[in-house]
């Protein structure tokens, strides 16, 4: 099969191509640049602001690739593509295989970044890494995978593809007409990446290949290590793409929306006179708000509902004798509601946008849902908590019910719903 296998350079993906080059099949590489603000020599793109302006996408068609030792040409940074680095030319000689390169900068900013900004500015945390890989990465993967005439498309995650029964009442019959698919859990749970990947459309999935999917890190690091490839002791990566790659040094969520709306020199703007206090304060997640408690009595005043997130402790900034905790983020009253730990304890939520991986999402089979029962993570590191769906709507927003209640249940996060086995049935932003 001719396999194209999503590159970043780290120690996964290069594993993943290298076991599929070594059963035969003939592979092509392909490297996504959609954050990195600097061209591949590690030179920064020309200034750009931060709603949109980001350097013009290349043409469809003027690829430049990689195969050996053969460089790809040199770019400008208007948008063409810049030169590999070090680390992906290396994997490409060893490999003996051709990397193209794809800049969806502006596509990346429309679709993820401004989602991931807005959902904080509304009191909620997004969840930027399963809606890229659904809307974004498998998306062109698939889209290339056509455009190379590749059988199929291969990343270096942590989890499974498995052919899927369509589920009706009490019952779950494999279907013969066509075949469905799911994700399952990786057998490596410290890795597994299968929360992640829950959005992902029934097109991407048949075309899908996991080949690290089951492996332990370990075992990836030692074949790299074998291979002679510095990527074998390459850490790996724990922030969001987007912020951590956003300069040389690391920034949190919330610098990272002030140079979003303000412009990287927004600090200089200040310093100049430029840039006023009350206009970062004309936004309404920065404007100062009250802190109440959970009965609505003011316990003091917050910086901007823009610093809080459920379930956080540091950063409040006022002594009560006792611990306190963000139990809610009110944006209409721009209000932060602050308890104990124990409010922060509990069992109902609602999920919308929901995507039914295990079931036909017909109004019927959906209604069939009602009583059933699964292993629910609310977050990525949450090992799962066994639930149960009480009600559905007409808009197709589930009412859910934990049978143990779980600690800050946190709204625009997601919910994914697994079964006995480990796949994926269900999953959908908390509401």
């Amino acid at each position: 099969m001719k396999i194209l296998v999503a590159m970043s350079g780290g120690v996964d993906s290069t594993v993943a191509a290298y076991l599929l080059k070594k059963e035969g099949h003939e592979v092509v590489g392909v490297n996504f640049n959609f954050c990195d603000p600097t061209n591949r020599r590690g030179e920064h793109c020309e200034p750009t602001t931060r709603r949109g302006e980001h350097c013009e996408p290349a043409p469809v068609g003027s690829d430049h690739e990689l195969v050996g030792e053969k460089l790809c040409e040199p770019s400008n940074r208007r948008g063409e593509h810049c030169e590999p680095t070090s680390e992906l030319e290396n994997i490409a000689k060893t490999l003996n295989i051709r990397i193209i390169y794809r800049d969806f900068r502006k596509e990346f900013h429309d679709k993820i970044i401004k989602y991931f900004v807005e959902e904080y500015e509304h009191g909620r945390t997004p969840n930027p890494c399963a809606i890229c890989n659904a809307t974004m990465k498998f998306a062109k993967l698939l889209q290339i995978m056509r455009e190379e005439n590749c059988d199929k498309i291969a990343t270096g995650h942590y989890a499974n593809v498995v052919a899927k029964q369509m589920c009706s009442g009490e019952h779950c019959e494999p279907l013969q007409n066509e075949a469905l698919y799911c994700i399952k859990k990786s057998v490596n749970s410290q890795k597994d990446q299968s929360y992640m990947l829950y959005r992902l459309s029934q097109d991407q999935l048949s075309h899908i290949i996991f080949p690290i999917g089951n492996m332990d890190k370990n075992e990836v690091r030692n074949i790299a290590s074998t291979l002679g490839l510095t990527v074998a002791n390459k850490k790996d990566s724990q922030d969001v793409c987007f912020i951590s790659n956003t300069l040389s040094a690391p920034l949190d969520y919330k610098e990272f929306i002030k140079r979003y709306e303000f412009g990287d020199d927004y600090k200089e703007k200040i310093a100049l006179g430029k840039l006023k206090e009350e206009d970062i304060l004309s936004k309404p997640y920065f404007q100062k708000g009250e802190f109440v408690d959970t009965n609505g009595n003011v316990l003091g005043f917050h910086n901007g509902i823009i610093n809080y997130t459920i379930g956080q402790r540091r950063g409040i900034n006022i002594a009560f004798g006792e611990r306190k905790f963000v139990v809610n983020i009110d944006t209409e009253k721009n209000q932060v509601v602050l308890g104990n730990n124990e409010d922060l304890m509990s069992q109902d939520f609602k999920i919308r946008d929901v995507v039914f991986s295990g079931y036909s999402d017909s109004k019927e089979s959906i209604k069939e849902l009602i009583g059933k029962k699964f292993f629910a993570k609310l977050r990525y590191r949450h090992e799962g908590t066994l639930c149960e769906v009480v009600g559905v709507n007409e808009s197709f927003i589930l009412n859910c019910h934990l049978l143990s209640p779980v600690r800050a249940i946190t709204k625009g996060q997601s919910a994914v719903f697994y079964d006995e086995e480990g796949r994926v049935m269900l999953g959908g932003i908390i509401i």
